[in-house]
């Protein structure tokens, strides 16, 4: 979010500050997924949200620094091994004994899974996103920022904001993003309401009615997935060219 290394994307009705989710191919940084009709998710994007996620899942609102390893560290993972013999992932496990290798294999596969996870998130902002686009949204840089301001007031009312920014490890830009897909979300879940609605003459207004009519035709998760394509080494069950078993979104 915070590399200045990005392209510009328009995304019709929407205007949303996501540099960090529009990238340009070349050199070290590529786009590693591209959601059709919305947009790409760059190798730096992917690498600037796995670090953040592992604190969150470490501590949901962290104001104090995440322990070292916690958040692996590749291709030696040295911090992650040490980490983990001193910290029992699970009731009654002991890996003090553990051979390195293992601890290090373990410490692999948290990297892929974190990966995965984090990636399959993003996506999931695009998928929204394009939902967006679809029901004619358009979301302010205001409205993002009175979005931040009330969850300042709400959520994280009895907590320093900017030590969460500075130890979740997110910057402001982040938290508009987020904010701006929250925003979206919530407008559709009002217009999906209203279209569910057995009495019409609730419906107040043409931009609600037309919310309604358009929310009530928005993609499915599986048909987002046929729209989202991932590059080698980067397949989730978010991209169409995942063969397993589990539903679009779900961490595989």
């Amino acid at each position: 979010m915070h590399r200045a290394s990005r392209c510009v994307s328009a995304l019709g009705m929407i205007t949303i500050a996501t540099s960090g989710l529009i990238a340009c191919g070349g050199g070290s940084d590529f786009n590693v997924a591209q959601v059709a009709g919305v947009g790409a998710i760059s190798k730096a994007t992917l690498e600037h949200w796995m670090p953040i996620e592992a604190r969150l899942l470490y501590s949901e609102v962290p104001t104090r620094p995440t322990p070292r390893g916690a958040v692996p560290d590749p291709p030696t993972y040295t911090a992650c091994i040490a980490y983990l013999k001193m910290t029992p992932q699970k009731i009654g496990e002991r890996l003090g004994k553990a051979s390195t290798n293992e601890l290090k294999s373990r410490c692999a596969r948290k990297q892929q899974e974190l990966k995965v996870l984090t990636l399959n998130t993003l996506i999931g902002w695009d998928w929204t996103i394009g939902r967006g686009l679809r029901a004619g949204m358009k979301i302010t840089d205001a409205e993002a920022r009175s979005r931040v301001q009330s969850l300042k007031k709400g959520d994280f009312a009895d907590v320093n904001f900017a030590r969460y920014l500075k130890y979740s490890g997110q910057t402001s830009s982040d938290m508009l993003l987020r904010a701006k897909v929250q925003l979206v979300e919530k407008n559709l879940s009002q217009g999906l309401t209203a279209a569910d609605s057995s009495r019409p003459g609730k419906l107040t207004g043409p931009q609600q009615i037309a919310l309604a009519a358009a929310a009530a035709t928005l993609l499915t998760n599986k048909q987002w997935a046929e729209r989202t394509t991932c590059r080698s080494g980067y397949v989730t069950s978010s991209c169409k060219q995942y063969k397993g078993s589990l539903p679009p979104g779900t961490p595989n």
